[in-house]
């Protein structure tokens, strides 16, 4: 491991992976250690902290605007406090006392409130900031500008809103790291594509010899090394300033699915012949295994059947025939719903559309971050498009899915508006078939005595039943509220799913036999205008 890999893991906090090289960590032990049992009367900055306004103002009657000013035992002053809790009222409060809004804190990073602000993301506080004149490329200390210290963070909407409003794209810290380094390094792979598409150059090297790829071999996340290696001119095998190739710093991670994946890259660079992947072909890419999908297919046609045929068609039919029949004609059905599921096209939107490029372009015009709305939060990076509500980037897909449910690896394939109703066929004839399959078996372990194959087709079937029976049940709730798998989970973060007042409420539910009516259609649904619409007069 070279000096520059040992400063970059030593700078992480090891139960908080979003504080590296900065002092304003929140582990417990650093300057933002969290809120404290305050004593009365509060000072201002246990009152910025606390974001209690009305204390603020009082103290600021009281003695003045020089508050502002002062700086608790690590340096930091209550600008710095207000910018990480995103307290636009008190920094706009700031802002009109025409406070210092640009102070370093006086510790070895020296980081400023802007650099505070970027930690977590507040848009609508670095607008206001920069509003007010802070320099939009001010660094710290480790020369981190505030573009960089999003990307560190993970801040992808911010950074988007940074590079909109002109921050320097060709900044880098001390160790000569960009934003993109930065990015790649903590395994951002929207963020990463973002950079990419905005001007960033991939194939850039820092003081270390090391490209992004480089980095993101050492993190390891699969999809940003993929799309790092898809870029036009980027060396999969290049040395860094220690002879490191990507693939021998993955390596020395072990991280298995990036190793294999550059391993089959470095081989077909060097190979003048085309090669074949079959291992991919058989089982699936790294990443998105075939293992579950193969499983269940080979367990049906090559255990179920087989012994359906050779043992328990011979010694029930005589006297189940109607059960038999039925059997018979669901497992037709299974495997039609099972092919459609997985066959057809989820509902996967085109990408690189012209609305994405225009918002963009107009990210620094957008009233709406004075509002404290963000109006990228709809963007996709990676497939470039504008998401419509109920969409959802994929990340086994790579793809935006229309009213994304979830990925089943069972029948290795997203879950969306123009297959779950296959889906639905799929899993609810499956359990059907589990019964049956139990019930056959019982009846032959009751007529033949205790038998190891008939005890296995019932574990087989319980383990199959179990699966099939809670998706079959939970999609048909889903169903019949008009919801699906990824809103029930991530409800706190789509706008669309609140009222007026911020309450959870569905727009989308309008009784029980227009849901099921929305949900086995795949056209003519509510509009986004039409649901932000009725989210109005909810309250």
């Amino acid at each position: 491991m070279n000096s520059h890999q040992q400063t970059r893991e030593k700078s992480l906090p090891q139960n908080d992976p979003g504080n590296e090289d900065h002092d304003h960590v929140h582990d417990g032990k650093g300057c933002c250690s969290g809120k404290q049992a305050l004593p009365k009367p509060m000072d201002m900055f246990q009152a910025v902290k606390s974001g209690y306004l009305m204390r603020v103002q009082e103290l600021l009657e009281q003695e003045g605007p020089s508050l502002f000013t002062e700086q608790d035992d690590k340096g930091h002053t209550p600008v710095h406090w207000a910018c990480l809790g995103g307290l636009a009222n008190i920094v706009r409060i700031m802002v009109q006392c025409k406070v210092p809004l640009d102070t370093q804190s006086k510790n070895e990073l020296g980081a400023r409130p802007v650099h505070w602000a970027c930690v977590n993301g507040h848009i609508a506080v670095v607008d206001i900031l920069l509003q007010a004149g802070v320099n939009i490329d001010t660094v710290d200390n480790k020369g981190c500008s505030p573009l960089l210290i999003a990307c560190q963070y993970g801040q992808t909407q911010l950074a988007g809103y940074l590079m909109g409003k002109g921050a320097r794209l060709q900044l880098t810290d001390r160790e000569g790291d960009n934003a993109l380094h930065w990015a790649a390094f903590k395994g951002f792979c929207e963020l990463t594509r973002l950079l990419i598409y905005s001007g960033f150059n991939p194939r850039q090297k820092d003081n270390y010899g090391q490209t992004p790829l480089h980095l993101a071999c050492i993190n390891g996340d699969l999809n940003t090394v993929k799309m790092l290696c898809e870029q036009d001119g980027v060396e999969v095998d290049l040395e860094d300033h220690n002879h490191k190739t990507p693939l021998l710093l993955a390596k020395g991670r072990n991280h298995t699915e990036i190793i294999s994946y550059l391993d089959k890259e470095t081989k077909n660079i060097k190979s003048v012949i085309p090669r074949i992947d079959l291992k991919s072909i058989m089982f699936g890419p790294p990443g998105n295994s075939k293992a579950p999908f193969l499983f269940f297919v080979i367990s049906v046609l090559f255990w179920g059947y087989p012994m359906y045929i050779i043992r328990c068609f011979p010694a029930t039919f005589a006297s189940y025939p109607g059960l038999h029949m039925a059997f018979l004609a669901n497992n037709v059905f299974m495997w039609i719903m099972f092919y459609q599921a997985y066959t057809r096209d989820p509902g996967f939107l085109p990408r690189n559309s012209p609305e994405y490029d225009q918002a963009i372009r107009q990210v620094a015009q957008f009233d709406e971050w004075k509002q404290g709305r963000n109006p990228l939060s709809r963007l996709c990076h990676t497939c470039r498009l504008v998401k419509p509500y109920r969409t959802k980037h994929c990340r086994t897909c790579n793809r935006c899915v229309l009213h994304f449910d979830h990925h089943c690896p069972y029948i290795y394939n997203c879950v969306g508006l123009r297959n779950r109703t296959y889906f639905m066929g799929f899993t609810t004839s499956v359990s059907t078939m589990m019964i049956m399959v139990v019930y056959f078996a019982a009846i032959l372990l009751k007529s033949e005595g205790w038998n190891w194959l008939y005890l296995i087709g019932i574990i087989e079937a319980v383990f199959f039943g179990i699966i099939a029976s809670g998706l079959c049940s939970i999609g048909w709730y889903m169903a019949s509220v008009n919801t699906n798998t990824n809103e029930r989970i991530n409800f706190k973060r789509y706008g669309y799913l609140k009222d007026a007042s911020g309450n959870f409420h569905n727009p989308y539910n309008k009784g029980l036999v227009r849901n099921l009516d929305d949900f086995f259609r795949t056209k003519n649904h509510m509009t986004d205008e039409e649901v932000d619409q009725s989210r109005i007069y909810v309250v």
